[in-house]
């Protein structure tokens, strides 16, 4: 092959390869990401204790540009988070000071979220599902809320 074919057909390669890569970035479901993504608390561990979240007052996170925020359970509160490999520091965070009503426990779970948060030392994410551990125990559980569920 002269050339000028090795040419032509490695340009076609090299961007049929391209294409591959860019297609599957847009399908990926973003493994590892929490920027731009929100996210509803489905337990949290406490002094070694599983506590499941209070319905319809589960805690929500939402990340984006370095900012942290959304509802405690019936307060909304934010701050700032930064993120370096699987390290995450949040904090401070700020909440407002609504009451509560008289759900029983919330109040109680938005004090143990909130410090859980800020305790919070490294995340993963594995599909929808993200997990803030301190020192190697998993402390808050979070599943992915879907874009539609957002729009409803």
């Amino acid at each position: 092959m002269d050339n000028e074919n090795w040419l032509k057909y490695g340009a076609i390669a090299l961007g049929a390869v391209g294409f591959i890569v860019i297609v599957g970035l847009a399908l990926s479901d973003g493994d590892g990401e929490i920027e731009g993504r929100s996210w509803v608390a489905r337990g949290m561990t406490i002094d070694g204790a599983s506590m499941p979240t209070i319905e319809p007052a589960a805690p929500v996170a939402n990340f984006v540009d370095g900012t942290v925020s959304g509802v405690a359970g019936c307060n909304n509160y934010s701050g700032s988070y930064s993120i370096d490999g699987d390290s995450i520091t949040i904090g401070p965070l700020a909440s407002t000071l609504m009451s509560c009503g008289d759900q029983e426990g919330v109040v109680e779970q938005e004090t143990a979220y909130l410090g859980l948060l800020q305790s919070a030392e490294t995340f993963s994410v594995d599909g929808d599902t993200m997990t803030l551990s301190k020192g190697g125990e998993s402390i808050v559980e979070f599943v992915l809320i879907e874009a539609q569920q957002l729009e409803d």
